[in-house]
């Protein structure tokens, strides 16, 4: 058992470690570090351009200023309660306030309180400043002649006499005048003064902007400013308003907000103060009238009993008086009235039929009839002050204004119908009344003429006397009651200038610039690692090719722009380039050591990927090791060779393959001794058909006789097949794959390559690889089996680049990037 249990543990640990040994095959540690140090650069990026984006968003928009009060309403009756008698005073509830502040109506009245009848302006190349109670100039005496005008802007700017130049379009024209400081001026649409406030001249001209005022109505001004205003309920409990405004003018925010707290109290108070003088001036009326009628029934009665010396009515039978007394009280409130709704109708006819609630409520507060016509002169209210808030904003042809008149009209003639009914019932149980009166008179008939005269007119003097002290008791009760009202509106926090913006907010702008660049930059390296489908380490080869594809070596990529001569290792036989091409030339010995002529051939899947610049600089290094080099130009439909070397193309292999031209009359020689070339020629229309033709097989045959080495520029495979006959020939068949550039798609064709034409040793070369990534192991190594590696550190190449500007972490992300 024991034995079994440590060959369990053994086979475990064996399974533990080739599991290990597998990740380590499959992990690219360069790969994962070139991946994190390009995130970290897109991340670092990115936030930099958030956060310039932020500043750029704060420098350039208008900031935004709050500003509020917050009211409270309320009011006190001391004498009302004292007396016990109905409220005289016209009562709103909290709703209705805020719908009240909410309307164009009233926020005109505000805007009214302010001075705004003139507002300048500072326009600079982006923003524009309000610079509302801060102008160092001042528009006074001002007379509008065009409305047209209003609204458009009046440019300012200096004169070098010292004058100031005024400029805006008139219509189809622009009016351009000069006009002296502190001097009346006068412009076919206005005429004011322009008056030197906060400087003794106008400042110089600025480049980046130019100072404006216009000229405007509380009609404009309300449409703009309620935009910003917002009113709403705090506490309903403790009938508390907060009035909230909103401006790029943080003075002007504070002056809106306690004008509108300011005009409510004011408004308000007027309000309920005309209700009260309504009800005062009617009684004021009926008492002077009354007062009247009891002096001359207190004369006649004088008179009367001067004259005919007639006893008292005490006389009379004490039921027939008390009985008399009741109806003559009867009548008398009977009389009072349809006195007051004679007086109500008389109101409701003095504009052609328009009934004027505002002037009625009063006249009906406190009496018998104020329930019975209440409720329909409320609707009315309701729909006068509707049309009143819609008449501010619509014309008269407006559909639903239209329809708002018809329902008051509407309106109007049920009151006015109820008010007739009404007098008509007054006077039916005044007629009864009056028959119970006759009634009492006809018995009063039997008593004596002279006593029955004086009981007439007794009875006229009790029910004038009675009537007029009634009068004075209302006209003491209310005169005491508006005395006694205290309105309780009043502002518990007034505005105040606010210092900060309540947009935009500079940190969570910046902290989401910030955020947004972070996970951008994080998005970027996502997509480009998602979509990254290119080759770019000979480590990509060899996993795509399953280590199938030998690997000569890899080229670096050249810093700098390539020349038109692509030869490149005779310019820096020092450089990096060189000493690749070097290890690429060491390499080629594995893959054939035998001795005679050898031919190599070069090819790649698509144009682009650096066959021909590696088939020139390879050719070139071979040929320094005292080695007879020539170079053939394969790639008819798009040769380079003869760009490369920097010579013209007017013969060369499509000419010689033709025989038309012999090989010792193609055959060019370079500037490096044993490296000689032939170009393509003209491009002839069948590049295949010569390729495969018996002449090339003879024209290698003969280069074998006087050259060490032939090397093919071969057509790209990938495109056309015309090189595959070529290198199914060469010796040493290589393949070109360009970092960055070529996909690892294309390592499956070079499988292909292989197994359908029986080329056996082909081996791949990765040219254009940056160098700065091997350095963090992002590489493979030189040869991958053939050859040896290389440190890039020792500072032996001459292309080795200094950083610029130093070793900082700047200068680092600068080069990195």
């Amino acid at each position: 058992m024991l034995s079994e249990d440590v060959g369990n543990r053994a086979s475990q640990l064996e399974g533990y470690r080739e599991r290990i040994t597998n990740f380590s095959n499959e992990f690219d540690l360069g790969l994962f570090i070139y991946i994190l140090q390009r995130t970290v650069i897109w991340i670092i990026l990115c936030l930099i351009l958030g956060f310039g984006s932020a500043y750029i968003y704060l420098r350039y928009t208008a900031p935004v200023y709050s500003s509020g009060v917050l009211l409270q309403l309320g009011q006190t009756n001391n004498a009302q309660m004292i007396l016990k008698m109905n409220d005289m005073m016209e009562d709103n509830s909290l709703q209705a306030d805020v719908q009240l502040l909410r309307s164009k109506f009233f926020i005109a009245k505000a805007v009214d309180r302010l001075p705004l009848e003139v507002r300048y302006f500072y326009r600079g190349q982006i923003l524009t400043e309000e610079r509302y109670r801060q102008s160092f100039y001042q528009i006074k005496d001002l007379e509008v002649k065009n409305a047209a005008v209003l609204g458009r802007p009046i440019s300012l700017g200096a004169l070098d006499n010292g004058q100031v130049s005024l400029s805006y379009a008139s219509g189809d024209k622009q009016v351009n005048m000069a006009i002296d400081p502190g001097k009346p001026f006068s412009t076919p649409d206005f005429s004011a003064t322009l008056a030197m406030t906060g400087l003794s001249k106008w400042p110089a001209a600025q480049d980046r902007g130019f100072h404006y005022f216009t000229l405007n109505n509380v009609a404009s001004l309300t449409r703009e400013l309620a935009a910003g205003i917002t009113v709403g309920i705090a506490d309903p409990s403790a009938k508390t308003i907060q009035i909230t405004t909103k401006n790029n003018n943080a003075m002007l925010a504070r002056d809106l907000a306690q004008a509108m707290g300011d005009a409510f109290i004011t408004y308000d108070l007027q309000r309920k103060s005309e209700s009260a003088e309504s009800i005062l001036r009617f009684i004021e009326s009926q008492k002077d009238t009354v007062f009247r009628q009891l002096r001359e029934s207190e004369l006649q009665l004088g008179y009367f009993k001067r004259d005919n010396r007639v006893a008292n009515l005490e006389q009379l039978t004490p039921l027939l008086l008390a009985r008399s007394d009741e109806y003559e009280d009867e009548l008398l409130k009977l009389r009072i009235q349809d006195n007051l709704l004679k007086e109500v109708e008389h109101a409701a006819k003095q504009d052609k039929g328009h009934l004027d609630v505002f002037q009625l409520r009063p006249l009906l507060a406190g009496t018998e009839l104020q329930g019975t016509l209440q409720d329909a002169l409320n609707l009315l209210g309701d729909l006068l002050q509707r049309r009143e808030m819609m008449a501010f904003e619509a014309t008269s042809a407006n559909e639903n204004l239209q329809v708002l008149d018809g329902q008051i009209e509407m309106q109007q003639g049920l009151i006015l119908q109820s008010i007739s009914v009404m007098r008509e019932r007054l006077a039916s149980r005044m007629a009864d009344y009056n028959a119970k009166m006759a009634e009492y008179e006809n018995r009063f008939s039997q008593l004596p003429e002279k006593e029955l005269a004086y009981a007439r007119i007794e009875r006229l003097f009790n029910i004038n006397e009675k009537y007029y002290t009634q009068l004075l008791e209302k006209d003491i009760e209310y005169r005491i009651s508006k005395a006694g009202f205290v309105p309780e509106n009043r502002i518990l926090e007034s505005a105040a200038v606010p210092t900060v913006p309540i947009s935009p907010k500079r940190n969570l702008v910046f902290l989401s610039y910030v955020l947004t660049g972070f996970i951008l930059g994080v998005l970027i390296v996502v997509v480009r690692y998602i979509l990254h489908d290119n080759i770019t380490s000979m480590n990509d080869i060899a996993k795509a090719s399953n280590s199938s594809v030998g690997i000569l070596g890899m080229v670096p990529k050249y810093k700098k722009e390539i020349p038109v001569s692509q030869l490149l290792v005779d310019r820096h036989p020092k450089s990096l380039i060189a000493e690749s091409f070097r290890a690429i030339r060491t390499n080629l010995q594995f893959v054939d050591n035998s001795p005679g002529p050898k031919i190599i051939a070069v090819t790649s899947t698509i144009s682009g990927e650096g066959k021909t610049f590696v088939a020139i600089n390879l050719g070139g290094i071979i040929s320094f090791s005292e080695k007879r080099v020539v170079i053939l130009d394969l790639d008819m439909r798009k040769p380079k060779i003869h760009l490369g070397f920097g010579v013209a193309n007017a013969r060369g292999m499509s000419t010689l393959l033709i025989g038309k031209d012999t090989v010792e009359t193609c055959i060019q020689h370079s500037n490096l001794p044993g490296l000689d070339f032939i170009t393509a020629g003209p491009i002839p229309p069948n590049p295949s058909e010569l390729i495969i033709s018996e002449n090339m097989l003879q024209i290698l045959e003969h280069l074998k006789q006087h050259y060490d080495v032939i090397l093919i520029d071969t057509p790209p495979v990938g495109l056309v097949t015309d090189g595959i006959t070529i290198i199914q020939k060469a010796d040493i068949p290589i393949y070109i794959f360009r970092a960055d550039y070529s996909k690892k798609v294309f390592v499956q064709n070079v499988d292909r390559l292989m197994n359908e034409n029986q080329i056996t040793r082909l081996s791949a070369i990765l040219n254009g690889v940056d160098v700065d990534r091997n350095k963090y192991g992002y590489s493979y190594g030189y040869g991958y089996g053939y050859g040896y590696g290389y440190g890039y550190g020792s500072g032996y190449y001459e292309d080795r680049r200094k950083p610029v500007g130093g070793n900082s972490w700047w200068s680092r992300l600068l080069n990195r990037i």
